[in-house]
């Protein structure tokens, strides 16, 4: 929060509207939501005849691919059980998008909508140099449950705080998986080989051992719809966390030394995402901690360890609150918290099934609703 208080904007540049962007929707059994991004994509304050869009109806059963159909899009259908998963239908787009002239490419989730502005924004931050975006990814349905409150404030953490503040400093952001943008030359110098589960932290980790950074887009509004239960977010937040551990046994600890070796530090805080707990791991740690530090104080009046924990949970509690400042419905932001003590041994039992690589293997469809 200092940072984004002591260090301001300083591209307050106007750019002309001249990128040519090749946005890729990957799509499976998205016959609910494939209407609604497509509307919210045309209906930009753009030079239509600047973007070009591409549906992948991904191993689809349903009515995805005919819903998609229209002028100025075209909807490739992709058949092949043995490799499943988002990674392999942006492959299946950049392999047939040769007949295309574009300068960036914009991958975004088809439960999704952009503002408005979106394409100019990202055109402005091209045009001003850089190379690969990461956009806002918040939350298009705060108000539905309890969990998809509790979501929107860790959300509004990331968006309006600790992301603004690395791209002040010149750090890198992350790959989000919805929302990001590439110039084409990034695409042509290291190609798509992110098959994984976790797609986006894979790539993440290899352009990231390259020496490329990552900037934050927070002026573009990508809002994906959220999971409103526990039961509804299971199979995702598996298959997320199963393949962030993935990526960090894979990359994460050799990109951190190669950013210590190199006084690289850029890689160096961006091997920490990889490495260190996310939130809601952090207060699990926490937590635990606690609870021991407790018992030694009443039978050995031990008190430095309960001061410890007792400080981190105090810091993490006023993250949580300043995430709450920034949301719309402060009062139900709030409130959320109660809620999440539960919260907390469900994504403890996601992690631990996750360490030992269950939920790796294949992809699973999120179930939602409108």
């Amino acid at each position: 929060m200092i940072v984004n208080i002591v260090l301001k904007d300083n591209d307050n540049l106007q750019y002309d509207n001249k990128v040519k962007f090749l946005i890729v929707i990957p799509a499976h059994n998205e016959e609910l939501f494939i209407q609604r991004i497509l509307k919210s994509i045309v209906e930009q304050n753009y030079p239509v005849e600047l973007f070009n869009i591409i549906v992948v109806a991904d191993n689809c059963t349903d009515n995805t691919a005919t819903i998609a159909s229209g002028e100025n899009i075209e909807v490739l259908i992709r058949k092949n059980t043995k490799d499943y998963g988002k990674g392999h239908a942006i492959k299946y787009a950049l392999d047939n998008s040769d007949n295309y002239d574009y300068d960036a490419l914009f991958i975004i989730d088809a439960d999704s909508v952009i503002n408005k502005n979106g394409l100019a924004s990202l055109n402005r931050q091209i045009l001003n140099g850089k190379r690969i975006i990461q956009c806002n990814n918040a939350v298009a349905n705060p108000g539905d449950s309890w969990f998809t409150q509790l979501m929107n404030v860790a959300r509004t953490i990331g968006n309006e705080i600790q992301e603004p503040a690395k791209e002040k400093l010149g750090l890198s952001s992350h790959l989000m998986g919805n929302g990001m943008c590439f110039k084409r030359e990034i695409i042509e110098k290291y190609g798509w080989s992110a098959f994984s589960v976790g797609e986006d932290w894979e790539y993440y980790a290899i352009v990231i051992n390259e020496g490329e950074r990552i900037a934050f887009a927070q002026d573009v509004r990508v809002f994906h719809q959220e999971s409103t239960s526990l039961k509804q977010a299971t199979p995702q937040r598996m298959r997320w966390s199963s393949g962030r551990f993935a990526v960090l046994k894979q990359y994460g600890l050799g990109l951190f030394w190669r950013g210590l070796i190199e006084r690289n530090l850029l890689k160096l805080d961006a091997s920490l995402p990889l490495i260190f707990p996310n939130p809601s791991l952090a207060m699990e740690f926490t937590v635990l901690g606690l609870i021991p530090s407790l018992f030694f104080f009443v039978t050995d009046g031990d008190v430095f360890w309960v001061v410890l924990f007792a400080i981190l949970a105090i810091f993490q509690m006023l993250l949580f609150m300043s995430g709450v400042f920034y949301t719309r419905n402060k009062l139900r932001s709030f409130l959320s918290i109660f809620i999440a003590p539960l919260f907390l041994v469900w994504k403890m039992i996601i992690d631990i099934l996750s360490i030992v690589g269950v939920g790796r293997k294949k992809w699973v469809r999120t179930n939602r609703h409108l």
